[in-house]
Order: structure tokens, then C-alpha cells, then sequence
């Protein structure tokens, strides 16, 4: 699949490797957090750009240019075939009842209405989203193999939506857009008839849109209106459109989430202070931008209203300029930046510039990406001045996300640090954490904190919360491999003492705080003479880290005298989870990666004589010696499997030895990545994707890594 972190792509991807394709990935541009979405599903992303063996398929993203790109040009040698994104995913809804959803505007966030309330209902279905929903509940995909349903919206902006016959089409608006792609208004209009004819079941339209209450007119009986909609706000009609044809559909009252979730990028808070709101929202078509001003004078009428807006496609901005300057000139601030071009190959004359151009508002300002986190620094100083408060919407379906998180992420640290120093809480900007990770990548944090009391911790998190910051919980950094130059988040370390405790309460039961080391844990078990832990006392790491993966050996685990743990979740609110609850297995277990664990009590009962405790250790030490590699590295890289050893097939497939910069694949033992000096994250990370690939070629056997990779954002 190539292209396949983008936001079409990467759901796609999930859905195929559910339904149990062996799933090979590749982007020019890599999005890290959508690529350890797609690596937890099983994606194996590619170490270089060539075409594996044995495939069957080639998945291209409609940005990728199939006759300029190697991997296309070799499957067409080859005889392989190579669909589009649509075409293939048409493809795989050929055996399941469909239920498309398409339209020019809303088809991702009333997909992804509809795959809420049918989960509320608890009807089987699939559902292929193209985007993501906010937080990490809902994945973009699900295949079920009971299911004979699947949602899914249909894209009309490049052709690929002739291959679609659905169930049922839920329509939910026509503008004049994308038309280039097909010729003229009448060869895109006939696209949607063909379309509505295609459609086995009914064609719901609102009864707000003429274009496609015309169209769908001419089916009879095949054509529902959807009425008594509210036209104003559109997040509420997209909810009457979706209940209203879910209702209809399998004939029953569905029950409404009590709240949607909804889908990331769809006004979407991303700092919120005393005097500003910062949002970000998707809107690419002056449509969307008038449904995005509506939305901000109704929800935010005591603001003076600023937008940075990133025209999407030559041809978009070719066609809509002047709407586009007549909606913007509507905000108080509107400001322009140069133009996303997506895959459309520049056309003289068409720019950034015809939109600001025919601008007529006196506050209007032009922004250049490359001086984008000055520019808008500057524009924050002098808002900051105003006596009003200050709404800031970033806008756009370009790279203009990325751009404003940068700018963000600066306020948001500036902000956490005046309120940590008035709290009295001691912190350390750009801390540098080389030597605090086991694999010693160069690497320092935006703010280091050390919580010394618990009720430090949560005030700590709760900042977190406020200012839409990344918190990051190290231990001792033994399983972690960190990003090259800087985390951008608030690394939180549990190194004083108060986390250092534990305390023997009678009756065999111990309570240790998560900061305690698992050699001192097993030290005070063993001095009891209590069985169940001495076989863990080798291994690096605080007891904290230990339970969230649920490390062991030699067949013991950390869980296995667990009674229960106390975390904390990322709202700044403190549970107890009771062992039964957590979910554990090899090497993992079902605790968020956002919640924080404190404390862990454990129950113990068999003791051993004196005597075995010293032979164990003896015993242990001389195992390390022999099967642990020398170096500067972080343990076994890889789990291993139900029926295989990771190292066994790591060294089979011929990868001891091989190095990427400073990063080496241990000649002891293939499961060991070494850093010889000057590794870098990058090359760790580049020799991670070569050992998980080529294994997969040879042996088919998919490779998930122990350690937890860090992202800088």
C-alpha cells in the first residue's frame, strides 16, 4: 500500500490486515503516530521502496502517480495489479451489504456518526472511516467476520466512486467540486445518477439539497427525503441525518450515544488560556468555511474571530477564490498561507495570492510556512494586547495541522512552566536524558518534572490536561527507545523516594510504590524468603514499567502474585483495578498508555529455604553472562510468539550483524540491537522495520517489539 499513512489509506490498511491480508506499507512521507497505529495492527512497513515478493496487489493512494512511481512501474513488469484506494476498497465490499455515504461535504463525520450509534445498538457490522476519531477508543476500521454489513464513505473526487453499487446511499449535499476530474458539471452530475441507480435498496437525500432531491427524484420508490433538519448547525444535522436513516434502515428507534465522539480535526480545541482559543477544523471549500464561521459567531460570541486558512489544490482555489475571499473577509482577522497543492502539478498564476488579493478586509495578512511559528508568534503578541478574547482557527486540509501544533506546542510549554513555577513545582527545561535511557540515543526533554508527592503528580497531569500537553512516564528507561534531538512533552520521572517505597502489611501482603526498582522488589521478597519473584530480580526497569508490560522470565511474570493496582487516568482522577481486570499475557497487559500507574499490592504464601535463593541468583547471573549481549543496549527488541523465537528467526533470516549507522544487530544474539557509539533513534528504528519485514518475507511470522518507541511529538 503506498501512500498508506494517509488518512484514506491507513483505515484501509487496518481493515485489510483484520480480514487477514498480510499487509506491506509504504510513505514518502511518514506520519508516526498513524504508523504505530498501523504496526499494532500488524502493517509491515517497508525498509525501502521496492515491491515485495509474492504480492498479489498494489494499493495506491490517489496522490501517488502510478507511472512516475518505482514500486507501480515494477508491478506493471511484473503483471500485478494496482488499484486505487476506492477501486480496492469497492473491491472488498463486494461481500458485504454497503451502506455508503457520500457528498461533498460531512461524509467522514457522519460515517463516523453512524459507526457510534451502531456500536450503541450493538449491531454487527464493519466500517471503513476515512479519518480518525478523537482519542484512541474508536478505531478508523473493524472487520468482523459475522458481520454482513459494512459502512463506508465513497469519495467522489477521483473517479473511483464508479465502482461502488451500494445497500443503501445516504447522499448528503452536491457542490460544484472535483469537477476538473471529470470533464464538466453534467459528466459529474450523471457520476451521482449512475451512482443512485446503482443503489440496491434506498437513496437518502435531505430535502435541503435540490441538486440531489432532482437527481434522486427519478428513482421512484428507491428515493427517501430526509426531513426537519436543522440547517444552522451542522454537527446537529449531520445526527438527524445519520439517526434518521439508521432508524429507517433497520426499522427500530436507535438509541443515541449520550455523546458522539466524533472525528479528529472537526473543531477540534487545541489549547484553551484565560484569553484564547486555539482550534483547528478541516474545512477546504468555501461550504465548509461558512459552516465554520456560523459554527465560531454562534459558539464563541464574546471572541474576536481569527483564521489562518490554507487554500487545498490548485484547482479548488482556481474555481473558488473569489467565495473564498468573501467568506474570510467575514472574520475579524482572516489570514492567508500558501497554497497545499496536494498531487495536482503547479499551474502558473494559481496561488495563495489570488485569494488574498481579492480580500477586502484591512486586517488581512499573508503567512509563508517557512517563517510559520515566527510570523504567528508575532500575531499572538499583539492579540495578546487586545481587550477582547482571542479565538484562532487554523484551517485547512493541507499541511497546515502540523505547522500550527509546532506553534502551539511552543505556547502550551511557555504557559505549563509560569504555572508550574507558581505552584512551586521544580522543573527543567530541555533536560538533556541521554544517559537516563539504557540505549543512550541523544536525546533531552522540553520539560523534565519529578513529582515528589503523589498529589504533585496529579496537579502535574492535570496541567498537562488544561494545555493539551503530552506527558511521558520514563521509569528508568530500560524499554524505551527515545526520539533523536528532543521529546517534545513533559517527561515525568518517579525517582525520589517517596516512589522508592514499600511497605510488608502482614499475612504475605507487600504495597510498593511504582518508582521502586524490580531488583529492590524482589530483594525485599527474597529476604522474606517468599517464592514467586526471584527469578525477576535480573531484570532492569521500576516496578511500574514491569506491570504495564508484564515483564518476566524464565516463567515467571511480575503479575503473577498481583492482587491489584491504583493509577492514575489522564483526567487526574485515581483508580483501583483489581488484577482480574488488567488483562494480562506475555509481555503485556490491558493498562493504558495514558494512565499512570502508583502503587501495586501483591499477596505471597510459599517461602523457600535460604539456600535456593542463593543458587537461583547464582544460577541467573551465569544465564546473563552467557545469553545477554555486551553493549550499550536496551534487552530483546522483539516478543516472542506462540510457535516461534524471535531471535531464532531474526538470525535464520541472515540479519546478525547488519547495521544502519552506529546500530548493530547483535552477533550474540540476533533479538539484541547494540549502539556502538553513535546510534541514532532513526537508525534503531530503520533496523527494527528490516528485521520485522524480512522475517515476514521468509517466514511469515510477524514480529512486535517489547520496547516502547518515543515519538518527539
Amino acid at each position: 500500500m503506498l501512500g498508506i499513512c494517509g488518512a484514506g489509506m491507513a483505515p484501509l490498511a487496518i481493515y485489510l490486515s483484520q480480514r487477514g491480508y498480510g499487509v506491506y506499507g509504504w510513505d514518502d512521507y511518514v506520519n508516526f503516530p498513524i504508523k504505530d497505529l498501523l504496526v499494532a495492527h500488524g502493517v509491515v512497513f517497508m525498509p525501502d521502496k521496492t515491491l515485495p515478493p509474492n504480492c498479489d496487489y498494489v494499493v495506491r493512494s490517489s496522490a501517488v502517480n502510478e507511472r512516475m512511481d518505482s514500486v507501480c512501474q515494477c508491478a506493471t513488469k511484473d503483471g500485478i495489479e494496482i488499484f486505487r484506494r476506492g477501486e480496492f476498497l469497492a473491491k472488498i465490499c463486494q461481500d458485504r451489504k454497503l451502506l455508503a455515504v457520500v457528498g461533498s461535504h460531512g461524509k467522514t463525520s457522519v460515517s463516523g456518526i453512524c459507526v457510534e450509534i451502531l456500536k450503541k445498538n450493538g449491531i454487527i457490522f464493519d466500517y471503513v472511516v476515512g479519518g480518525f476519531f478523537k482519542g484512541d477508543a474508536i478505531s478508523p476500521s473493524t472487520y468482523n467476520e459475522k458481520s454482513e454489513w459494512i459502512v463506508a464513505e465513497v469519495d467522489e473526487s477521483d473517479g473511483t466512486i464508479e465502482n461502488f453499487s451500494p445497500e443503501y446511499t445516504i447522499a448528503l449535499n452536491y457542490d460544484d467540486d472535483h469537477i476538473c476530474n471529470y470533464g464538466d458539471r453534467n459528466n459529474f452530475l450523471k457520476t451521482f445518477e449512475r451512482l443512485f441507480a446503482r443503489t440496491k435498496s434506498t437513496v437518502f437525500v435531505p430535502e435541503d439539497d435540490t441538486i440531489f432531491t432532482c437527481i434522486a427524484s427519478k428513482f421512484g420508490g428507491k428515493y427517501v427525503k430526509i426531513q426537519g433538519l436543522n440547517n444552522d448547525d451542522f454537527s446537529k444535522k449531520n445526527k438527524s441525518i445519520t439517526s434518521f436513516c439508521l432508524n429507517t434502515i433497520f426499522n427500530k428507534d436507535v438509541i443515541l450515544p449520550d455523546k458522539i465522539i466524533g472525528i479528529q480535526r472537526r473543531n477540534d480545541i487545541m489549547l484553551r488560556t484565560g484569553k484564547f482559543v486555539f482550534l483547528n477544523d478541516y474545512a477546504h471549500h468555501p461550504t465548509e468555511l461558512n459552516s465554520l464561521l456560523k459554527y465560531a459567531q454562534t459558539n464563541y460570541k464574546d471572541y474576536e474571530l481569527n483564521i489562518i486558512f490554507q487554500p487545498h489544490r490548485l484547482s479548488r482555489t482556481k474555481q473558488y477564490f473569489a467565495e473564498f475571499a468573501a467568506i474570510l473577509d467575514k472574520f475579524d482577522r482572516p489570514f492567508i498561507v500558501e497554497l497545499y497543492t496536494a498531487f495536482e502539478e503547479k499551474t502558473e498564476g494559481i496561488s495563495s495570492d489570488l485569494v488574498f488579493n481579492n480580500m477586502k478586509n484591512p486586517n488581512r495578512g499573508f503567512l509563508t510556512l517557512a517563517q510559520f511559528e515566527s510570523d504567528m508568534c508575532s500575531i499572538y503578541d499583539r492579540l495578546f494586547l487586545s481587550g477582547k478574547k482571542q479565538l484562532v482557527m487554523f484551517v485547512g486540509a493541507g499541511n497546515i495541522l502540523y505547522h500550527a501544533k509546532v506553534f502551539i506546542s511552543k505556547i502550551a510549554f511557555v504557559e505549563a512552566e509560569k504555572t508550574f513555577t507558581k505552584a512551586s513545582i521544580k522543573f527543567s527545561s530541555f533536560a538533556d536524558l541521554t544517559h537516563t535511557f539504557a540505549i543512550r540515543v541523544p536525546t533531552s526533554a522540553r520539560i523534565c518534572v519529578n513529582p515528589a508527592t503523589r498529589d504533585e503528580l496529579i496537579f502535574i497531569v492535570n496541567i498537562c490536561r488544561d494545555f493539551g500537553l503530552r506527558y511521558v512516564i520514563i521509569g528508568n528507561g530500560t524499554k524505551m527507545l527515545p526520539p533523536d534531538k528532543i521529546i517534545n512533552a513533559v517527561v515525568i520521572a518517579l525517582d525520589l523516594d517517596y516512589w522508592k517505597s514499600l511497605e510488608w502489611i502482614g499475612g504475605g501482603i507487600l504495597y510498593c510504590r511504582s518508582g521502586i526498582s524490580l531488583r529492590d522488589f524482589c530483594k525485599s521478597v527474597g529476604e522474606k524468603r517468599f517464592l514467586g519473584t526471584e527469578k525477576l530480580s535480573h531484570i532492569p526497569g521500576h516496578l511500574g514499567g514491569a506491570i504495564f508490560m508484564n515483564a518476566g522470565s524464565h516463567g515467571q511474570t511480575v503479575s503473577d502474585h498481583l492482587i491489584s493496582i491504583e493509577i492514575l487516568d489522564i483526567d487526574g482522577y485515581v483508580h483501583t483495578i483489581e488484577k482480574s481486570n488488567l488483562n494480562f499475557g506475555y509481555r503485556t497487559s490491558s493498562i493504558s498508555p495514558n494512565h499512570i500507574i502508583l502503587s501495586a499490592t501483591f499477596r505471597f504464601s510459599e517461602r523457600g529455604p535460604k539456600e535456593y535463593f542463593t543458587s537461583i541468583a547464582e544460577e541467573l547471573l551465569n544465564w546473563r553472562k552467557v545469553h545477554q549481549p555486551k553493549g550499550i543496549n536496551f534487552g530483546s527488541v522483539f516478543k516472542n510468539g506462540s510457535d516461534f523465537c524471535a531471535g531464532e528467526l531474526i538470525d535464520r533470516a541472515g540479519l546478525k550483524g547488519t547495521n544502519i549507522g552506529d546500530a548493530t544487530i547483535s552477533e550474540e544474539h540476533a533479538n539484541f540491537i547494540i549502539n556502538r557509539g553513535n546510534a541514532s533513534s532513526r537508525d534503531i528504528e530503520k533496523l527494527i522495520d528490516l528485521a520485522r519485514y524480512t522475517v515476514y518475507v521468509k517466514f511469515r511470522k510477524f514480529l512486535r517489539t517489547e520496547i516502547n518507541i518515543l515519538r518527539a511529538q
